[in-house]
């Protein structure tokens, strides 16, 4: 395939790192000598490691996400340069690339790049000598940060990626990759059904559970809260209502929702402590040496302020400005609309858009429960979910309760576009549930014909990256590209 060539080639030069002391030029690509030179020391192990880390661009998702789905707006007036118009319009060709990040094909670009480089690090670390016990429990705890990684990796292509919007065991989903590539040359795989993915990822997840410790907190990588939150993903995703509940309320358990106080300083402190004293389990640090990574970045230009997207009007109206905290953190309203979650550009205030992004919150996991019990039917609990998220959000918020399966599950799929707007799940809620996505007139600049997607068009499943697909026959390609 011919982006994993590249990676090998070009993307993973130099050991592939950020946080190595040495001159990077002093590093050589790993596939280009013995694997004894290019990882034998902890040191080494650490350096991958970080280097994995740093290979996530998690923009993609975000940008993805909130483009093709009823979260945005594009900009208007001469400032906005036509940013995004391509996956807005649904107007998907297998090789489009934007220049801001790559159209649909950067997160496959993206993620598999992180997979071959976990894949790599996995089985060069394996002789690596360790001298303590210290360094034994280290080389143990990578391992699982790794598996995690590669499983996390695998989950979103296979949300993106498969051939179908509801998880269909036997139906094509991605490549599977549980080892690095070797001989490039010849390696031409085929996609395999997506139960084949969920297999490996359950895998992943199980023995990275058992290798990383508790009493690991640093939520700027992979914890064993982190893992647990993955594993509920994953369950939602394959509609394993009882093991959503079971892996849920363990992460809940470990790390409660944050208060209306705590709230909004997640989202206005640029790098949060690197412990689990509020509701973010997983974060990805944004620093001056990957500012290119900054979502904000996806929505206003830095320094002048230009708006390329805009909140959805859609977005705004399902939110009570006076009551509920996340309004004034999510959105600026005067004297333009502007998606300020990740920062905003205000008045030449200097913002650079260099904020923590969230990878995995507790939130998600509340309402991932509240859908799970309502799915059961276990409708009191799935109030009661709701309502614990609605209190942590809506000041002097009273919970009327809904007694309506249909009605309830409604209500948490609108707070779920709400509460987690602009970080990359909107678009795999409606399609986990085949659902159209649609916007308002407004959000489509008067044009009907970007009004509403059908789960039955072809594109709203998105194409195989082009570039793949010439360079490998059997991948196949989604229909309608």
């Amino acid at each position: 395939m011919k982006n994993f060539k590249n990676y090998i080639a070009i993307f993973l030069s130099a050991l592939f790192f950020t946080a190595c002391e040495k001159d990077l030029t002093d590093l050589k690509p790993i596939d280009q000598i013995p694997a004894e030179v290019a990882i034998s020391t902890m040191t080494d192990v650490v350096s991958a490691m970080n280097g994995v880390y740093g290979t996530w661009n998690a923009r993609r998702s975000s940008y993805l996400s909130s483009t093709i789905s009823d979260e945005m707006r594009l900009g208007v007036g001469t400032e906005y340069r036509n940013v995004g118009n391509i996956l807005f319009n649904w107007q998907h060709v297998s090789d489009s690339q934007d220049w801001r990040d790559g159209e649909s094909g950067g997160a496959w670009t993206n993620l598999y790049a992180v997979i071959d480089r976990a894949n790599r690090l996995l089985e060069l670390m394996v002789p690596v000598p360790t001298t303590t016990t210290t360094e034994a429990a280290q080389k143990n705890q990578i391992r699982g940060e790794m598996l995690a990684l590669r499983a996390m990796a695998h989950l979103e292509l296979l949300r993106w990626y498969s051939i179908t919007p509801e998880y269909t065991p036997t139906a094509l989903g991605i490549v599977v990759q549980s080892s690095y590539v070797k001989n490039t040359g010849s390696y031409k795989p085929a996609r395999q059904p997506q139960s084949a993915a969920i297999t490996l990822i359950n895998a992943d997840l199980t023995e990275a559970r058992n290798l990383i410790p508790t009493s690991f907190i640093d939520i700027g990588r992979v914890t064993r809260n982190a893992v647990i939150a993955t594993q509920a993903r994953v369950a939602l995703h394959v509609k394993d209502w009882q093991g959503v509940i079971d892996r849920t309320t363990e992460v809940i358990n470990l790390q409660p929702l944050s208060n209306r106080t705590i709230y909004p300083l997640l989202w206005t402190t640029r790098v949060l402590n690197a412990d689990q004293t509020t509701e973010v389990i997983w974060k990805l640090n944004v620093t001056s040496a990957n500012i290119g990574s900054a979502v904000g970045s996806l929505w206003q230009d830095v320094g002048t302020g230009a708006v390329q997207a805009s909140p959805a009007v859609k977005l705004l109206n399902t939110f009570t400005p006076s009551t509920d905290v996340r309004f004034n953190v999510f959105f600026r309203t005067t004297p333009r609309n502007l998606i300020a979650k990740y920062g905003v550009v205000e008045l030449a205030n200097g913002e650079n858009f260099q904020y923590d992004i969230k990878m995995i919150r507790t939130s998600e996991m509340v309402l991932a429960r509240a859908e799970a019990y309502a799915e059961l039917n276990q409708l009191t609990l799935s109030n009661n979910d709701l309502s614990l998220l609605r209190t942590a959000r809506i000041s002097a918020y009273t919970h009327t309760a809904i007694s309506d399966k249909a009605t309830l599950v409604t209500a948490i799929l609108e707070e779920r576009y709400k509460e987690l707007c602009y970080e990359g799940q909107r678009y795999f809620d409606l399609r986990r549930k085949s659902l159209a996505i649609n916007r308002d007139i407004n959000d489509a600049g008067g044009l009907t014909a970007a009004q509403t997607l059908l789960p039955t068009n072809s594109k709203y499943i998105l194409p195989i990256p082009q570039q793949e697909t010439f360079a490998n026959p059997n991948i196949g390609q989604n229909p309608g590209y």
